[in-house]
């Protein structure tokens, strides 16, 4: 949808706001164009509810010197107008979608987003999506934490809470949305794909008129793709960016850095992947972790299920240096998508007077070593033997897997992760190019080298370690037999 009307020097571009019936997706555009001093138009409604699309005209902030215009959609929610509602998805450049968060719609809420997120992926660039969770003044909602937990097991997604109804919260998903179809457009201008002439409907009667005729026309719904090669590169994914203050090429000396604090409104140009990774970054802002220096000089912090960290030689002085380590940093992060954990991103953070400093930002995954620490606890012998088989399994698993990778990426109980997927994911920090570290080590070696203090600790703490020892020999001589943890506890364990 994103275009450059060069006759009236903008650059529009369109939010559409998805989800169900009665949500409060035109509540929530009510209250959006009573803030941006605008109207909004529903060119038919039956009863209050949408038929094809409410509307809501804006023009506000600077793209690249052009004015923002945003033609502001919703959808109906009718489950029997789906074919009006992905014709106008097809035309978004960001999503809000607008959830009812009360406890007896939050299932149903989830089962909106797991059918909008692949459609937002799919596209290229992807479409950039805010989950606004409405209706939060509610007795009965679900609180913020169960929903976090709830959207972990299906994407990173920005959440805006809101009560529709009063206006709180409506302001901020609108702001969230435009930055991220910004983002989107910077990719399609980084790669001469964004086009310039007259949008394709420029009033609301325009676009109803489109849509009747589609209807007319027996249009086929639009197609649904989860897997879509991503033809940007990570470089032009990444739009320029020029600091706010003059930067020096010398070493700055003078007051500590500025805090870091995660902004979700971070410029374009300074967080990758655009996208996701903006969402990544709203929902680590809520938690309020603030990093502290540590006795290495780097930067750390962590809580609520995310880590931040940064070297002590990620501090830059030179902006183009600086993009230049972020977009090798994505670069090694592309390639080695099928190895890493999901959620993400790496960005570049105003560090004061000039300053810029490179941050990664991890979503938490259980590792090995929380699966051992339960396993150690199980009270039956056979139980903890097996538990130790499958762990040191999954560990040379790992190793075996981390080899293909592009650098070398640490296999150990902290590295690797607990969950069951055919290849055991890396949950670590993405480790810092090292020519000199040492290759890691493999069988035996790596399951010595990792597990066997943690064994030497269970044959003091458990008196039946002999029992899990037997147990093991068992496990050894059987279907368990290609794993080497049988040998390597028999002999620590019983020795």
């Amino acid at each position: 949808m994103a275009i450059i009307d060069e006759s009236k020097g903008v650059l529009v571009i369109r939010i559409v706001y998805d989800g169900p019936a009665m949500a409060g997706k035109t509540t929530s555009l009510r209250a959006l164009a009573r803030g941006v001093s605008s109207r909004l138009e529903s060119p038919e409604e039956l009863g209050g509810r949408t038929l094809y699309f409410d509307w809501v005209d804006y023009v506000g902030g600077l793209f690249e010197g052009r004015q923002i215009r945003c033609q502001i959609v919703s959808v109906p929610g009718q489950r029997a107008l789906s074919r009006r509602r992905k014709l106008l998805l097809e035309s978004a450049d960001a999503v809000v979608l607008v959830l009812d968060t009360r406890r007896e719609t939050w299932d149903a809420g989830l089962g909106w987003v797991r059918e909008t997120v692949p459609y937002c992926r799919a596209k290229d660039p992807p479409v950039g999506l805010v989950l606004q969770a409405n209706k939060r003044d509610a007795p009965n909602a679900v609180d913020r934490e169960e929903m976090r937990e709830s959207l972990r097991g299906i994407t990173p997604v920005a959440v805006v809470p809101s009560t529709a109804t009063n206006g709180d919260g409506i302001r901020e998903a609108f702001v969230l949305a435009v930055r991220l179809a910004l983002d989107r457009v910077r990719a399609l201008s980084a790669t001469g794909r964004l086009p310039t002439g007259r949008p394709a409907e420029d009033q609301p009667r325009e676009l109803l008129e489109r849509m009747r005729r589609a209807e007319q026309a027996e249009a086929q719904p639009v197609e649904q793709t989860v897997a879509h090669a991503v033809a940007v590169s990570v470089a032009t994914e990444l739009a320029p960016w020029e600091p706010a203050e003059p930067v020096t090429s010398n070493e700055v000396d003078g007051p500590e850095e500025r805090a870091f604090v995660p902004d979700p409104m971070i410029p374009g140009g300074m967080i990758w992947p655009p996208v996701d990774g903006r969402a990544l970054l709203h929902e680590a802002a809520s938690l309020r972790i603030r990093p502290e220096l540590t006795v290495r000089a780097d930067w750390a912090g962590s809580g609520s299920g995310f880590r931040f960290h940064s070297s002590a030689r990620a501090l830059f002085t030179d902006p183009p240096r600086a993009r230049d380590e972020l977009i090798e940093w994505a670069r090694q992060h592309s390639a080695n998508a099928t190895h890493l954990s999901p959620g993400r991103a790496v960005i570049l953070a105003d560090a004061g007077r000039g300053r810029l400093r490179l941050w990664q930002i991890v979503r938490a995954e259980d590792s090995l070593r929380e699966r051992l620490a339960l396993a150690l606890g199980l009270e039956e012998p056979q139980q903890v033997a097996l538990e130790l088989v499958s762990i040191a399994e999954r560990l040379a698993l790992a190793r075996e897997s981390f080899g293909s990778a592009s650098l070398d990426l640490p296999c150990t109980l902290w590295t690797v992760g607990a969950s069951e997927p055919a290849q055991p994911p890396y949950v670590g920090l993405m480790p810092y190019r090292n020519p000199k570290r040492l290759r890691e080590p493999t069988g035996r070696a790596l399951l010595e080298r990792e597990l066997t203090p943690h064994l030497r600790g269970l044959r003091h703490a458990r008196e039946d370690h002999e029992d899990i020892g037997t147990a093991l020999a068992a496990l050894n001589g059987g279907a368990h037999s290609r794993a080497p943890a049988g040998w390597l506890a028999r002999r620590v364990l019983q020795r």
